[in-house]
């Protein structure tokens, strides 16, 4: 088995943790002694198309060009692509790039179930997806079910429902927690307590989350959360990207980056654990060079000179 390479933003700064004795690794895991990722980056990459066909070639080549510069690659986040391409052509895709050197995520869903099928029928599609990603070497990253906010579905049954959902499902795997900024019909998706709940019922096999509310409060008080349990945040706010990658309280800049209190690992890389977000963005693969030298600075605590750097892509 190859070894694999530190993601974008490795820092040698913190003392690794002593060696534990390793179990077997799950599917999307490899047991990997590089150096920790100070901050993890999963960049997604569209589908290329010629003439209205999809590239798997060209599209490929893209998450290669990504993986070389130290990314993680995310595919299949975009539900209006996924609608376009269909389950069986990006299960193709995902066959064909394989498990990339920093790691791939994809997203899973329950198309083309119907949207008035039951909910059982959703998770078998959900679940059989999450296999295929998995067989690839990937994550699954599950997105929101938008039948449960159609349905109006309770707090304690989206518990319910994800707790069905993960008991099918290998693991290891994110959650997707978009808003209705980003998708006006996921309007109340996950009420009340009940991501907080769905999140504390296997800690081991949800790694993380993939947060898309846009709200940086909130995202900074879950991030802590998740803390205690050695999850991770992966953000997807552009707009607020240097701050939350730097971490710390939201508005306030701090003169040195927090430094990582724990690892733990993801996607067969050791990754730091502490109070900032990971990310895992649309929209910058065309910068991807950019976003890896302002993290390379980051990793080196020059913290003026990696917002200087990051603020262009914000």
């Amino acid at each position: 088995m190859s070894q694999s390479r530190p993601l974008t933003g490795s820092s040698s700064a913190p003392a690794r943790p002593a060696e534990a004795p390793t179990s077997p690794p799950r599917s999307g895991q490899v047991p990997s002694r590089d150096r920790p990722a100070a901050r993890a980056c999963f960049l997604s990459v569209r589908a290329v198309r010629r003439e209205g066909e999809l590239d798997r070639a060209a599209t490929v080549a893209q998450a290669q060009r990504l993986g070389a510069l130290g990314f993680g690659v995310a595919l299949g986040l975009d539900v209006r692509e996924r609608s376009e391409l269909g389950w069986p052509a990006l299960r193709a895709l995902v066959q064909e790039l394989g498990a990339p050197a920093a790691g791939s995520v994809v997203g899973v869903s329950s198309e083309p179930v119907s949207a008035a099928a039951g909910i059982s029928e959703h998770l078998e599609a959900v679940a059989q997806q999450a296999a295929a990603v998995e067989e690839a070497g990937g994550v699954p990253l599950l997105l929101p079910l938008a039948a449960l906010s159609r349905r109006r579905v309770k707090a304690a049954e989206y518990v319910e429902v994800y707790r069905l959902l993960l008991a099918r499902l290998a693991g290891p795997v994110l959650l997707d927690w978009t808003g209705p900024l980003l998708r006006p019909e996921l309007l109340d998706y996950f009420p009340e307590t009940s991501f907080e709940r769905v999140m504390a019922l296997d800690p081991a096999k949800v790694r993380g989350v993939r947060f898309a509310l846009l709200d940086v409060k909130r995202e900074s008080r879950l991030r802590r959360e998740l803390l205690t349990r050695d999850q991770l945040l992966f953000t997807a706010d552009r707009a607020h990207l240097g701050p939350l990658l730097l971490g710390a309280n939201p508005g306030v800049i701090p003169e040195q980056a927090p430094a990582a209190q724990r690892f733990t690992e993801f996607a067969g890389h050791e990754v730091a654990l502490g109070d900032f977000s990971h990310g895992m963005l649309d929209g910058l693969e065309e910068r991807a060079e950019a976003l890896a030298a302002a993290l390379k600075l980051l990793a080196a605590g020059d913290v003026t000179r990696y917002l200087e750097a990051i603020a262009p892509l914000e």
